[in-house]
């Protein structure tokens, strides 16, 4: 019996070495036969996708050293600038030893990003907000909501800021800058008539407090703000919003949760000024609500407002608290920059102040429409715009796997020759109809995104840059008195490496075009 096993498991051991030895035979077979049929050069495989390049790092932290040799977070957009001037309009790389990222700088590639962002598009938050939300287990406005909760409020705000006839902000924000100019004007006058020129002091801290007297007017209406109440409640809102700005920019070179387990200044500075703009923030609206109701029904129906809007959309009143919130921490910083960004640029031509001073004796706004473009093309307050992929996908050729961070280098793609001729130089008339062969790529520059989840306050913004910068060139002629030359640097948005000094006098009359 033993005999018969033995000589059965040797027939079967070499049954399977036959096996064996067949197929490597025939593998080897195709494979020569593989060889000759596409030695050719014509006939190459060629893979499906083209690959990403790649900047390399190191294990643990990544580029992180490169980084910090080039100025640090600050100079993030001029680090980025010099990569793909490297490596092209697209590449991948992990900053920090964290977070890897794809940047794209072509207006083909950005197109393609915002057609792939899906229903609910995800873009980055900053570490220290999420992780004080997480924290404190606090429900926020637009910017911070996902899925069907975002997708349901922002088709509300959609109808209200983005879409249709948005004439009735007109008047809010007119009388807002009016004051704001006005303010100036007289200061203006008081100066000559001392025999001194007039600098605008903490041009900054103004610009804060007038973007948020703007949104506050548009929520509750014009009238609220003539209280004394609001005006000191306004003070020491605008007062903390722009400290909360503040120590979130040095958060970004410190991680937040680190910074809480080691009880950090920085962290608790910004965890105590978080807790008292939310605070603040409801107190506001509860002080506009009560103004509001002491308000005739007459006077009520004159005046339309936001907050109506939102009541008769059906909004719960705790939503809109969090929506006007985060509207103001959001709005405070990204529209005073943009505008003294605007400012800064106009007052480096006077040549052109006068040209839109004429323009708009004629009731005109082309130069001064392409002005506000192209303060925002060569200095957009957000210099990058992120989106998660909600899936594996193809970006102009190349493949990009679900949940990769996507960023747009706003900062390289408007300073690109290959989207706008003379890409360092203020050109109004690049906008204008009929001379657009300065622009080879107009969505070269996405300052406020498309998409979905594009800038909300896209609208607003615009109506308040051009009140604003067209009131100035009016009224007054600017000259810039830095001495050194202003360069942006990145502190949660584009910002000036220097305190702008701007001379205002008052314009002469000037007649129409």
């Amino acid at each position: 019996m033993t005999k018969q096993m033995l000589c059965r498991g040797g027939l079967l051991r070499w049954v399977v070495q036959l096996l064996r030895t067949l197929l490597l035979r025939i593998m080897s077979h195709f494979k020569a036969e593989l060889q000759t049929s596409y030695s050719s050069p014509s006939l190459q495989i060629v893979p499906k996708y083209v690959p990403i390049p790649r900047v390399k790092g190191l294990p643990i932290v990544g580029t992180l050293f490169d980084l910090i040799a080039a100025g640090g977070a600050p100079h993030l957009h001029k680090y980025v600038d010099a990569r793909h001037r490297q490596y092209g309009a697209i590449f991948r790389e992990k900053l920090g030893g964290t977070q890897d990222a794809v940047f794209v700088s072509s207006a083909n590639l950005m197109r393609s990003l915002f057609l792939q962002e899906g229903q609910y598009p995800q873009h980055p938050l900053p570490d220290a907000w999420t992780f004080y939300n997480k924290r404190h287990d606090c429900q926020r406005g637009l910017f911070f909501m996902e899925g069907a909760e975002w997708l349901h409020n922002r088709r509300i705000l959609n109808r209200l800021l983005l879409n249709g006839n948005l004439n009735w902000m007109d008047v809010h924000i007119e009388s807002c800058t009016r004051q704001l100019v006005d303010r100036w004007q007289t200061s203006i006058e008081q100066a000559a008539a001392n025999g001194e020129h007039y600098e605008l002091p903490d041009l900054e801290r103004q610009l804060y407090r007038w973007s948020i007297e703007v949104l506050c007017s548009i929520m509750f209406g014009s009238r609220v703000l003539n209280c004394s109440e609001m005006q000191c409640a306004l003070d020491e809102f605008s007062q903390i919003v722009h400290k909360v700005f503040e120590h979130s920019s040095r958060l970004m070179n410190f991680p937040p949760r680190l910074a809480q387990l080691l009880h950090l200044r920085i962290w608790r500075d910004f965890e105590s000024n978080v807790g008292e703009v939310l605070q603040q923030g409801a107190s506001i609206i509860e002080l506009c609500i009560s103004l509001q109701r002491a308000q005739p029904p007459s006077e009520q129906e004159q005046e339309e407002a936001l907050y109506h809007k939102l009541q008769a959309a059906a909004v719960p009143s705790e939503m809109i608290k969090r929506i006007f919130v985060d509207l103001v921490i959001a709005a405070g910083d990204t529209t005073a920059f943009s505008s003294q960004w605007a400012l800064y640029v106009l007052s480096c031509d006077q040549p052109l102040q006068r040209r839109i001073a004429r323009e708009r004796a004629a009731a005109e706004s082309q130069l001064l429409h392409g002005l506000i473009k192209e303060a925002l093309r060569l200095y957009p307050v957000a210099p990058f715009i992120g989106r998660y992929m909600p899936q594996d996908t193809q970006i102009g050729g190349h493949y990009v796997e679900k949940d990769t961070l996507v960023l747009i280098s706003l900062y390289t793609s408007g300073r690109d020759p290959a989207h706008f001729e003379q890409p360092l130089k203020v050109l109004p008339e690049r906008w204008i109809l009929g001379q657009t062969e300065q622009v080879h790529q107009s969505h070269g520059t996405l300052p406020f995104a498309i998409g979905q989840r594009s800038c909300i306050g896209r609208r607003v913004a615009l109506k308040q840059l051009h009140m604003l910068l067209g009131k100035c060139a009016s009224q007054f002629s600017m000259q810039c008195l830095n001495e050194q030359p202003v360069d942006c640097i990145l502190r949660m948005v584009t910002v000036p490496n220097q305190t702008l000094r701007l001379a205002l006098t008052l314009q002469p009359k000037v007649a129409a075009l």
